[in-house]
């Protein structure tokens, strides 16, 4: 009878804590990937990181949690997406963005990593596509792995049409148009290409690519389905590339309509003469109150869309903030955490940007601090710096900052410039005697 008593209160146990982590768990998902640094043979790309990290950051602000991956190697993309499929149990939508070099091969289409060493003249007449399942990445693996995780809604993005040398087939001399082939989604899934089957697209003149600029711009739109935002994006790619690119999807999405960007009432689901619902200030406060960094600031975006930029989100934002820095108090803070804490910092930023007055310098200052300190605890030390010269920049005289700046440098083995920042914190005219005390300290125990 205990024994059976025991048992019992072990799988309610199990059951609570099962329930709980998938009531916790992200409902959307993101990996994305930006491959530029290929090799001459391939042909490098100049844009193509830069959508990544533009993609990225406005998944984030739609709530999504994203791998980011840059130049890549098959290994690396391997790993990826292992990582991602992992993710994906219990999600709501799973969103795969690949920006590089995509060719097909014999009716297959390939995502090329980054020093793949893949040249068509390799085969030496034998099998092309055995070459390149070796070497490159099969999109339809990335497809397999999203469809058999059981999300509802599965949107693949290959912005990977561009023209390459690579491309070409030797055993019937074709050139090196470039292009991928159509796919067949399975249900629940949308594939997009950033142009139609068999054409190539243009890397773009300015800091974006054409096709990832537009998609981001109707991402961003509130009251869009998926749908409607890849046919507005194909409209606006055809009428700036003056008809030469035309963006394709393939789809089986099933279901009820999903709005990335949330769904806007329309005019005639509001009584006569109601205004549309709107959040309130006090409404932001209790959202950034309860923690929720991505319902908060897509609170913030509908506020800010109704009257303007103005001080009323300076309060949630940074009690949004306090709570990052209270989740990295630890120093011994677990890599899930310090993830959260990044993508809350950069949902943070973006709302910073487009919802406030420019001079709020104190709160972006404070949010590139935040987002180094999860940077250093993920061992990305490049990046954390990165973070700390932007907060910097901002507020050159914050002792906090200016600290932070030194543990990176030292991260890094650069250790001049680590005891230069922490000299500087330590100088009693900053007047933050916390940052004062802890700046002595890591002068001492560089000694």
């Amino acid at each position: 009878m205990q024994i059976n008593i025991c048992i019992r209160l072990f799988v309610a146990l199990l059951c609570s804590l099962i329930y709980s982590q998938a009531a916790d768990a992200p409902k959307r998902i993101a990996l994305v990937i930006g491959n530029s640094r290929y090799e001459p043979a391939v042909g490098p790309l100049r844009n193509t990181v830069n959508d990544a990290k533009a993609m990225a950051t406005t998944l984030r602000t739609l709530g999504f949690f994203v791998i980011e991956e840059h130049n890549d190697t098959r290994d690396e993309l391997l790993a990826a997406i292992i990582k991602f499929r992992a993710k994906l149990s219990g999600a709501e939508v799973g969103l795969f963005y690949f920006a590089g070099h995509g060719i097909s091969v014999e009716g297959a289409n390939y995502l090329l990593p980054t020093k793949s060493g893949y040249s068509p003249d390799a085969a030496s007449g034998g099998s092309l596509r055995l070459l390149a399942e070796t070497k490159l990445l099969n999109a339809e693996q990335v497809v397999a792995e999203m469809s058999s995780s059981g999300v509802r809604c599965n949107l693949v993005i290959l912005d990977a049409c561009r023209s390459t040398p690579v491309a070409r087939n030797p055993a019937n001399r074709d050139a090196a148009r470039g292009g991928l082939v159509e796919m067949n989604p399975p249900a629940g899934s949308l594939i997009a290409f950033a142009t139609d089957a068999g054409h190539a697209a243009s890397d773009g003149d300015g800091a974006n690519g054409l096709y990832t600029e537009e998609l981001i711009a109707q991402l961003r739109a509130p009251g869009l389905t998926i749908e409607q935002v890849f046919k507005r994006t194909r409209a606006r790619v055809i009428e700036r590339s003056e008809g030469k690119q035309v963006p394709a999807e393939y789809s089986r999405l099933i279901g009820d309509d999903i709005y990335l960007a949330g769904q806007t009432p329309s005019a005639e689901a509001i009584p006569k003469g109601q205004p549309i619902p709107l959040p309130s200030v006090a409404d932001l406060g209790k959202l950034a109150a309860a923690g929720d960094t991505a319902r908060c600031v897509e609170a913030i975006r509908r506020f800010t869309r109704s009257r303007g930029p103005g001080k009323e989100p300076v309060a949630p934002l940074a009690t949004l903030l306090d709570q990052v820095k209270e989740s990295l108090r630890d120093p011994k803070t677990s890599a899930p955490r310090a993830e959260a804490a990044l993508q809350s910092c950069d949902l943070i930023l973006a709302a910073i940007a487009d919802c406030l007055p420019t001079g709020e310098v104190v709160l972006s200052a404070k949010a590139h601090s935040r987002r180094g300190d999860a940077l250093l605890l993920l061992a990305k030390n490049e990046d954390a710096l990165a973070a700390f010269n932007a907060a910097a920049g901002l507020t050159p005289d914050d002792a906090y900052i200016l600290y932070n700046r030194g543990r990176a440098f030292l991260a890094l083995e650069r250790r001049d410039e680590a005891k230069a920042d922490f000299t500087r914190a330590a100088d009693s005219k900053l007047k933050q005697p916390g940052a004062r005390k802890l700046a002595l300290a890591a002068l001492a125990a560089m000694k």
